[in-house]
């Protein structure tokens, strides 16, 4: 949420504020994929950007899916979106997220979803990374915040997908060609198939792995998490609440 007063123009004195939801991937489903940078719930919908621009001091300068962040599997996680906000007028903004420390679950062998964050890049150069949920944050003219969503996690086997299809994600900017080597696929710099390459490596990863694969993927341990959250995330493990 971004709320505020204008400081000049015709709206000088005009008070407004914006409630967006960000949207992350869909995790991906028994019957395929899940949709990147896609609500959860069907009435839900993207607010364009010419209409955010016309209506608040604000400019969308970027909304992109981030390849990869979606979960590998038989049917891939909906990759998340980076959507920047620059900032035309100074006011405060409340964010209310989640999934900044734990991963997007995988399920049926499927790798889990990358997680999500917020930051600030600050007119004077400076970064600011923020808790996935704040109140009443200054923000300053030509303050851009990335609103990075996570991806959903993955479904099945990644070694069972069709590597065409694999590779096609790869021409497309869905998937990297070091993302597609999660599904045991080698693609050329054109994102096209080699797949006598493919098939070796599959083998081999299926050689290295443990049988059966586990029914979820929670990507680490709790232990893990909490022990490697600042260096991970840029933010402090969060302490279980005190009993009064």
């Amino acid at each position: 949420m971004y709320s505020g007063n204008y400081s000049e123009g015709e709206r000088k004195g005009e008070w407004f504020q914006l409630y967006s939801i960000g949207f992350g991937g869909i995790p991906g489903r028994p019957v395929g994929d899940g949709p990147d940078g896609h609500s959860l719930w069907p009435s839900f919908v993207n607010i364009p950007c010419e209409y955010l621009e016309s209506y608040y001091p604000l400019i969308i300068d970027r909304w992109e899916t981030i390849p990869d962040s979606g979960g590998a599997g038989l049917h891939r996680g909906g990759n998340g979106v980076d959507v920047a906000y620059r900032f035309l007028e100074a006011g405060t903004i409340a964010i209310h997220d989640d999934r900044w420390l734990t991963y997007p679950w995988g399920v049926k062998g499927g790798e889990p979803g990358a997680r999500g964050t917020k930051w600030i890049d600050r007119a004077d150069g400076t970064r600011v990374v923020l808790a996935s949920k704040v109140h009443d944050v200054a923000v300053g003219r030509d303050d851009v915040l990335h609103f990075v969503t996570w991806g959903g996690g993955g479904w099945g086997d990644p070694l069972a997908r069709d590597p065409e299809l694999v590779c096609k994600e790869v021409r497309r900017g869905l998937v990297t060609q070091a993302g597609a080597r999660t599904y045991g696929v080698v693609c050329d710099d054109d994102g096209d198939l080699d797949a006598a390459a493919t098939t070796t490596v599959r083998e081999s990863m299926r050689e290295g792995r443990e049988e059966p694969l586990p029914l979820f993927n929670r990507g680490d341990s709790m232990e893990n998490l909490l022990a490697n959250s600042l260096a991970e995330t840029g933010l402090p493990a969060p302490t279980p609440p005190l009993a009064v």
